[in-house]
């Protein structure tokens, strides 16, 4: 029985790469302009080079989806608006977003283009993908980080389109989630510059190597289990990839997918398996798909391209290695020894030189530094392999079969008529009549040759129906002429039937709301353990956020600790998890609904909205996981029932400023902040149990402890396992801004919070009573704030070095 082959989605990120896709199979690319793309230093097209893109492959009939999925700044709303517009109205497929501002003003100004939820909206659960689809996306791109079980309880939630990822390089943190690029040197990965800090060395526990350095996803095993699965679109990484490695992967697993077709128990070939090693690898892993693959995610040894094995030394010397091979080798190709590479220039076999040498054969090759015995060698990089790549895109060899009808009467106009397979029509004429011939009549065959040159374009005649006179004459600049205009009538028609009418958006009349200094700031604090609540309150905090994994088993502690806030006139929110899958809902339900009189609920993703307001009636605040770049973010979750946000820490002073006024913005200003979440557990131990929290009622707590890892210059980072065995990594120095609050306040936020959860009771206390005393001294005589003074109170307390984030340095 035949099974509904999902879509083969290929990166693109020239015109080279997209012709790369066309030819060997894809049936819908994505590509970014130079603007608002997650991978910013990908080639990109520039505007009009998008434009004709796009035109190319709809030509082809290869779906486009353009990516729009950076987090936008309050200045830049009108420049992605536009982009948007023309996007729109050009035809596109559809726009792959992640900020939840483009979200709203595609909803509100072009509804009639399709969006895509990109894997930067950290899409991981069924909440997630009922919310996106209420609010009208059609497809949702899942995190890396699911279970085919997981995905399979996802698609039975929504009818939606799921696409997910199925070869190319993984992020070690959920994707949307990663400040680490961004706070170690500016680039942020949010905003499609990601430096790659998880490819660096790191230490902990005195182990040392590329610790957060993941292995690359290869699922052309597992393919038949997604589609059973229900996936609509099946995914390869790679825009930062040349256009050879889209060749090759996309044409490896379209072959896959065309025996699946046909029969669903094919297997894929050792072939496909080397193609896919040689072009690049760093090590293959099946990633989450069968559940935690623990240690196995991992490459911490060498985060580079790793090839396929060539074959083990034999013997070798500083000048030469010997080896047999288990794969052809040949003159141009590449290989590695331990991390080591050269280019092939001298094969020898038993002293002889020869161009290429087979399988099973012994070699000697040249290579500088002496080898052990047996170590293993790489085969890199494969001329055959590239070649054949580069051949398959040189030309447009996928051609579109086109019939055409040619009516050449006496006194008539020449007309020639052609057809796709869709049914498009087009019809081109002559300027003047068919007249007589005087000497050598055009015959039959000479006519349907002319007709039929059409180049290396995308059509080809595989039909002619002529009507012709007998004894008549017609130029061959003539023919040429009517040929070239139906042709090119005919490549119009293809790509018009994509555009849209997509209005502009017309300039905002009403005039935005102006900041002021807020005169009765909140003071916020975040906590994780129920006796740090009321040293908070005691400190000074007019709201205390609590985790709730530190609150499981511990609720009647949990309850007093509110009533005692609520004597002081503080409020206690229950802060969810940064990560919930549908799996751990369970505990989480049953813990909250053991809590009593907490004032409210604070989300760390939008995914969490339709849990909370669908059980409980309490106020919801979003946290900075979020993503708040700008008001229409703001607008959209407002409308959502989010009562206020703490807005993203990659924002400078002046960026917040430029939001209008109007809605509750909340504002970092001390602790440390959390670069990344990973599913993956980093301690080299491992987890003591099991990954689903919700697993037993009386669950031992699997992980829930603490380290530091330590990058190549020496900083050191925080990093805890949570109670689900995730791991979170946090900034090497501790925010700090309390001798700028003048700045902050200025900036029009509502309230100051504190990351608390590194903290001690003292230390929760301490830092609590200093800010209310900062903020109580400058609100009271503003013209004598000393920041300095409680600046150097703070430092007292963390002497390991403090930083002001990107509140005035921003990022790329």
């Amino acid at each position: 029985m035949k099974c509904k082959i999902p879509e083969l989605l290929a990166p693109v990120s020239n015109h080279a790469s997209l012709k790369a896709a066309i030819e060997n199979g894809a049936d819908a690319v994505y590509m970014g302009s130079k603007g608002f793309s997650a991978r910013g230093y990908a080639d990109n097209f520039d505007r009009e080079g998008l434009l004709e893109a796009i035109d190319l492959a709809h030509q082809q009939d290869v779906s486009t989806y353009i990516t729009v999925n950076t987090l936008v700044k309050e200045r830049e709303l009108r420049d992605v608006a536009e982009v948007l517009e023309l996007l729109c109205s050009h035809g596109a497929d559809a726009v792959v977003i992640q900020d939840l501002g483009i979200l709203r003003i595609l909803k509100e100004n072009f509804p009639e283009f399709p969006i895509h939820a990109s894997t930067q909206m950290t899409i991981h659960n069924s909440q997630g993908v009922e919310l996106l689809e209420a609010l009208g996306v059609k497809r949702a791109v899942l995190a890396r980080e699911l279970s085919l079980e997981e995905i399979q309880k996802i698609r039975l939630s929504t009818s939606i389109q799921l696409e997910t990822f199925i070869h190319g390089a993984l992020c070690i943190s959920y994707s949307g989630r990663c400040l680490m690029s961004s706070f170690l040197g500016g680039r942020s990965g949010n905003r499609g510059y990601c430096a790659q800090p998880c490819r660096k060395m790191y230490k902990l526990d005195g182990n040392e190597g590329h610790l957060l350095s993941p292995r690359d996803l290869n699922l052309s095993f597992r393919l038949n289990d997604l589609i059973h699965a229900g996936v609509d679109s099946l995914k390869i990484e790679g825009r930062m990839k040349k256009p050879e490695y889209v060749a090759v992967v996309t044409k490896t697993y379209r072959d896959i997918l065309d025996r699946f077709s046909e029969d669903p128990n094919a297997m894929v070939t050792k072939d496909e398996q080397q193609r896919l090693e040689i072009i690049f690898n760093r090590d293959f892993t099946q990633g989450y798909i069968s559940g935690d693959p623990g240690r196995s995610l991992m490459t911490t040894d060498f985060p580079g391209n790793r090839g396929t094995v060539l074959g083990s030394i034999i013997k070798s010397d500083p000048k030469i290695i010997t080896l047999k091979l288990e794969m052809p080798l040949r003159l141009g190709d590449g290989i590695a020894v331990n991390g080591s590479g050269t280019s092939i220039n001298v094969i020898l076999i038993e002293g002889e030189r020869v161009k290429e040498a087979p399988s099973g054969s012994v070699v000697t090759i040249p290579f500088q530094g002496a080898q052990p015995p047996g170590a293993a060698v790489y085969k890199t990089y494969d001329l055959e392999l590239i070649a054949a790549a580069r051949n398959s895109y040189s030309t447009l060899a996928k051609k579109i079969p086109v019939s055409m009808v040619v009516k050449a009467k006496k006194g008539d106009k020449l007309t020639i008529q052609i057809k796709d397979e869709t049914g498009n029509l087009v019809e081109a004429f002559s300027d003047d009549v068919i007249v007589p011939a005087r000497q050598r009549p055009i015959d039959k065959d000479s006519l349907i040759k002319q007709v039929s040159k059409l180049g290396d374009i995308v059509f080809e005649v595989n039909d002619v129906n002529l009507q012709i006179d007998d004894d008549i004459f017609i130029p061959l600049g003539v023919i040429n002429s009517v040929r070239r205009e139906a042709v090119q009538q005919l490549e119009i028609n293809r790509v018009e039937q994509y555009r849209r009418k997509c209005v502009p958006i017309s300039p905002n009349k009403s005039e935005a709301l102006s900041n002021i200094r807020q005169d009765n700031p909140r003071l916020s604090i975040r906590v994780t353990d129920p006796d740090a609540i009321y040293a908070a309150v005691l400190g000074g905090a007019n709201r205390v956020y609590v985790d709730i994994e530190s609150l499981i088993h511990k609720e009647d502690k949990t309850n007093i600790a509110i009533e005692q806030a609520h004597e002081a006139n503080a409020c206690v929110y229950i802060r969810l998890p940064d990560i919930i899958k549908d799996a751990d809902l369970g505990l989480l339900n049953s813990t909250l609904e053991n809590l009593h009189g907490f004032d409210g609920i604070m989300i760390t993703g939008p995914d969490q909205i339709l849990m909370c307001k669908e059980k409980i009636h309490v106020p919801i605040v979003a946290d900075y996981p979020v993503n708040a770049f700008n008001h229409e973010t703001l607008v959209l979750l407002t409308s959502l029932g989010v009562s206020g946000t703490t807005i993203s820490p990659e924002l400078t002073l002046d960026e917040i400023m430029d939001i209008p006024a109007g809605f509750e913005k909340e504002c970092l200003v001390q602790g440390a902040v959390q670069l990344m979440i990973s599913e993956h557990c980093i301690f080299r131990g491992g987890c003591t149990g099991s990954k689903n929290i919700a697993a037993s009622s009386d669950i031992i707590r699997p992980c829930d402890s603490q380290n530091n890892i330590l990058d190549e210059k020496g900083f050191i980072f925080p990093v805890r396992c949570d109670t689900m065995c995730r791991t979170h990594i946090y900034n090497s120095r501790e925010l700090c801004m309390i001798d700028h609050l003048p700045a902050v306040l200025g900036a029009g936020v509502s309230a100051l919070r504190i990351e608390g959860m590194h903290y001690d009771i003292e230390q929760v206390k301490e830092i609590t009573m200093l800010y209310r005393q900062a903020i109580d001294s400058y609100l009271e005589n503003p013209n004598d704030f000393d920041g300095w003074n409680y600046l150097e109170r703070v430092k007292e307390m963390f002497p390991q070095g403090l930083t002001k984030g990107h509140y005035f340095r921003g990022v790329q």
